[in-house]
């Protein structure tokens, strides 16, 4: 279930639910559950989550931050049960990602919509905006070198830099895959083509030199997993809005020193 081969094996800060992941996994691939069931039910937990912080309760803080670590666990498990089945899909790669980003506009805005019932302050809603865009940009720079280090080394392939050029799997729809694809592209695309452009034309950086485990372990900082986790410990001591500020701005801070590193 590995996404790249064990010389090449890095600590993934972001990855810490994998076991959870994996476990589910083994759990199913016996059973009639599909990977896109799977998704569904991360999906349906994230929602919950965010449901929970709009009350603005700190008991109901505690439980979706926990919850949020939870989706981490089964998020891990939708692509890990088509790996052991030998069925990787486009379809289930796009439907992963799209739920993963509409659930982080509902988990971000329903802590700051919160933070703005509490306070009467409308720049509660601009700092949710504002963490919203750091933290799609700061993850999709992790996914960029992700998905470059794991082609460059032979990895798992279910994910491309430029998913409007990959092959569909003989088992994908066509016709899903194209509807997928479209909504992927508008939320994406222009994420995935400015970091390429960021790595490649503004820091010359060669893209025959495989960047280090260490660094890869620094990017993983940025992972989805380790978002959400820094939304939950904060959630913890009933302060669920301080991190939308550290997305704001260590986290920007932290990506750009990352790039000059890696330039």
């Amino acid at each position: 279930m590995a996404k790249v081969p064990s010389e090449y094996k890095f600590t993934d800060l972001s990855d810490y639910a994998r076991p959870l992941g994996d476990w589910i996994a083994r759990a199913a691939v016996a059973t009639p559950l599909t990977p896109v069931h799977i998704t569904i039910i991360f999906t349906l937990v994230g929602a919950l989550a965010a449901a929970l912080y709009l009350t603005g309760a700190y008991p109901a803080q505690v439980a979706a931050g926990l919850l949020l670590v939870l989706k981490s666990g089964i998020d891990a498990a939708d692509g890990s049960l088509a790996r052991l089945r030998g069925r990787p899909s486009r379809i289930g790669r796009f439907l992963d990602s799209i739920a993963d980003f509409f659930i982080n506009v509902a988990v971000i805005f329903a802590i700051g919509m919160a933070e703005y019932q509490r306070v009467g302050d409308p720049a509660a809603i601009w700092m949710a905006a504002l963490a919203l865009i750091s933290l799609t940009w700061q993850g999709t720079i992790f996914n960029y070198f992700y998905v470059s280090y794991r082609l460059a080394t032979q990895g798992d392939s279910t994910s491309q830099l430029n998913e409007a050029e990959a092959e569909n799997y003989p088992w994908d729809n066509p016709a899903t895959v194209r509807t997928l694809l479209a909504i992927y592209t508008l939320i994406y695309a222009w994420q995935d083509k400015l970091a390429l452009y960021v790595d490649r034309r503004l820091l010359k950086s060669d893209p025959n030199v495989l960047v280090s485990r260490r660094f890869m372990t620094l990017a993983s900082l940025m992972g989805l997993g380790m978002q959400l986790l820094i939304v939950c410990l904060f959630s913890l001591i009933g302060q669920p809005y301080w991190s939308l500020l550290v997305f704001v701005i260590p986290f920007n801070l932290y990506w750009l020193a990352l790039l000059l590193i890696r330039r």
